[in-house]
């Protein structure tokens, strides 16, 4: 069974009379890489904040680590942030930005430990030049070695790889693959479905301050995988036929009068007319695929046509 290590209960954020974020419940577990997904001003940051105990809530309670925040704030400590932007002194090295905040800890006998977090992030060779040198790839590295640095249970991170080129997202994506994989947990919010389906284990996705919906890995590529749709007056009754004449096992009846059909070696010709032959009749036929981000639109409310 997983552990959960963050449980939030109808949490919610408004400032005055504006709500930016209606109550939610969720949970995250330990060794998970969570992707929130939402466009700008979906109330993805607010969310990470919220997680960090950068903000208040207007509503709701938190859980971390089996606590209550309300009852010990210092539990926030456990998490690294990068959120919005890094924060970095530009004039400084890569090094002296992570000494700075090596003092601000009180970490004693820290130079192992930064060199070895800015070699993790791939600075190794450049944490001697002055950050305003560095690409924006480089600063978003450098921005989660500092987030590493008090060695966290949870890496938060908002929008990691927004705006940096292929190389530069293809960079970061590994460098959470492989914090993952050592049993940091990490919660990433972007916009971009597509990187963040090469990452992330579930994802919640967030419209206009709601969460409409959190679907494991898996569900989600199962929604997006080319299938045939067959309209039919009686599937209940293609089922056995579809089984016995093709071998076909992957199959899901929708409603009264829709049954997909998940096998990429079955034609549609071999279909209608092993159905045809067995009696029943076919209204419609077609291989269908939703792309990741059309099942983003159909979430949100925001239409779009389905590829055929």
């Amino acid at each position: 069974m997983q552990e959960c290590i963050i449980e939030l209960n109808q949490i919610s954020k408004a400032y005055r009379s504006r709500t930016v974020l209606h109550p939610i419940d969720l949970q995250l577990y330990r060794g998970e890489i969570f992707g929130l997904i939402g466009r700008n001003g979906a109330g993805k940051s607010t969310l990470l904040k919220l997680l960090g105990g950068l903000i208040y809530p207007t509503g709701g309670s938190m859980r971390l680590f089996e606590r209550s925040t309300c009852e010990q704030r210092s539990l926030h400590e456990r998490m690294g942030l990068l959120v919005e932007n890094p924060g970095l002194y530009t004039q400084l090295s890569g090094f002296d930005n992570m000494e700075l905040l090596a003092d601000a800890y009180g970490m004693k006998a820290r130079k192992p430990r930064i060199e070895e977090l800015l070699d993790r992030v791939g600075l190794a060779d450049s944490s001697r030049r002055k950050v305003k040198e560095y690409s924006l790839g480089m600063k978003q590295r450098l921005g989660i070695a500092l987030a590493l640095l008090g060695s966290p249970d949870v890496l938060v991170l908002d929008e990691p790889i927004n705006g940096l080129d292929p190389q530069g997202i293809v960079d970061i994506r590994h460098l959470l693959l492989e914090l993952n994989k050592t049993g940091l947990t990490i919660v990433i919010a972007s916009h971009i479905l597509e990187e963040l389906s090469k990452m992330a284990t579930r994802f919640g996705i967030l419209h206009e301050g709601r969460m409409v919906e959190i679907v494991s890995r898996d569900e989600l590529l199962q929604q997006c995988e080319q299938r045939i749709e067959i309209r039919l007056t009686e599937p209940e009754a293609a089922i056995p036929i579809l089984e016995a004449e093709l071998g076909i096992r992957r199959y899901k009846l929708l409603d009264s009068q829709l049954l997909q059909v998940y096998d990429e070696h079955a034609e549609l010709y071999q279909i209608h007319a092993a159905l045809v032959k067995g009696g029943v009749t076919v209204h419609g036929i077609a291989r269908q695929q939703v792309s990741l981000e059309q099942y983003f639109l159909e979430r949100t409310g925001s239409g779009g046509v389905r590829n055929a």
